[in-house]
Order: C-alpha cells, then structure tokens, then sequence
C-alpha cells in the first residue's frame, strides 16, 4: 500500500498573537526566524547550543533540551533539527499535543509548509510549490516581487 502524496491547501493564518515555537539553534533556525518576524515576534527558540545571530535578535530563546510538554505552549512548531530519531518523537509528540509541525527540508513529515512569500503594504503574494520544489518557488516569487516593484516604480515615474 503506497502512502498518499501530501497535499498542502495554501492559507493566510492571523499569527499576531501566536507563540511559535522554532526548535534548534543553528543557522537554519536563524534564517526561519528572520522569515517568521516579518509577521510577529511572538517566536521563541529551544536548543541544547543556540547560535549568537539568534541570540542577538531580541527574540525569548531556551538554551535548554527539549521536552514534549513546552510543545502545548505554542500554536505552531518548526524544526530546524537535523536528526531522524527525534524528528520521528517531535512528530509523535506534536500530534498528542495538538500542535501543528513543520520540519525544515521534509515536507513529507510537515503538517504544513510555509510558501515563499512577498508581501507588499497589505498586499501578500505566496506561492507555494506543494512543499516539492522550494527553489522554484522563490524563484518565481522573486520575479513577481521584480514585477510589482518595477510597476510601481514605472506609475511613480510617469505620475512624476
């Protein structure tokens, strides 16, 4: 029996005043981190050892291991771990506590994927490749981002 392919419906969640949780503490949390505060700064990041880009950012960080209860805290959780074993617990124990999961470059272990995004003013533009190809996601919301940009830069220049 083969399993079904994952399936992501591509939404706009109100995170303002929501806890996420990032869990590890290296480069990859760092740059998720920098992604998520574009949207709130009611994130917090657990790890063992946490690099000193995520400490300086202001955010509340816990320089501790993990433990399955602090997951009822938050209403989204992203993992940055590199690290099969406690992936298979995280997705275990997010589960029994209700709490959605991502993990970092395993789509086929997330509860959801975040698509790349641009966001201009109150106008947000996401696109999503179904968690299969990151890259050209960016890639194409990158040439809507230069689009939007040089349009409005064109409707300046003319309205000059």
């Amino acid at each position: 029996m083969s399993k079904q392919k994952k399936q992501f419906l591509p939404i706009a969640i109100d995170i303002a005043e929501k806890k996420i949780l990032i869990i590890g503490g290296g480069e990859d949390a760092y740059k998720k981190l920098k992604i998520l505060q574009r949207s709130t700064n009611l994130i917090e990041v657990l790890a063992p050892k946490i690099i000193n880009w995520i400490k300086n950012t202001g955010i509340v960080f816990h320089e501790k291991a993990y433990h399955k209860n602090l997951l009822k805290d938050y209403y989204l959780i992203y993992s940055c771990v590199d690290d099969p074993v406690f992936v298979q617990q995280l997705i275990q124990d997010s589960k029994a506590a209700n709490v959605l999961l991502n993990i970092h470059d395993q789509p086929d272990f997330c509860e959801f994927v975040s698509p790349a995004i641009y966001k201009s003013n109150n106008i947000s533009i996401a696109v999503s490749s179904n968690g299969e190809d990151v890259y050209k996601s960016i890639k194409i919301r990158n040439q809507l981002k230069d689009y939007f940009e040089n349009y409005r830069l064109q409707k300046q220049l003319i309205a000059n």
